[in-house]
């Protein structure tokens, strides 16, 4: 039998102080992608962002999604009344006789 290795309380506690470190840290790389960071803290937000790969990636990922947003047409679904429009004024315009579209 081969014995594991247990990590010592300091090992944990620094693991989880990381694991709450990027949770208070996941609204600042949003702010820093938004360009609402000033000074000192944006500094420190950047130097993160620099050695930590997972932040890095959120930022890439966060940058991707803005410039998707900014370069397409927003594109908003028709309104119910609007389709309603439609399909009744389908109704007036077709022949009698002619099959309809059913609902």
């Amino acid at each position: 039998m081969k014995w594991q290795r247990v990590p010592g309380p300091g090992r944990v506690w620094a693991e989880c102080r990381e694991k709450i470190r990027h949770v208070r840290l996941r609204g600042d790389v949003e702010a820093y992608v938004d360009g609402q960071l000033t000074g000192a803290h944006r500094v420190r937000v950047a130097a993160h962002i620099a050695c930590c790969w997972a932040c890095s990636g959120s930022l890439q990922l966060l940058r991707l999604v803005k410039a998707s947003l900014r370069h397409h047409p927003q594109r908003t679904p028709p309104s119910l009344a609007s389709a309603r429009v439609r399909r009744f004024a389908h109704h007036l315009t077709t022949p009698p006789g002619q099959d309809r579209p059913r609902r």
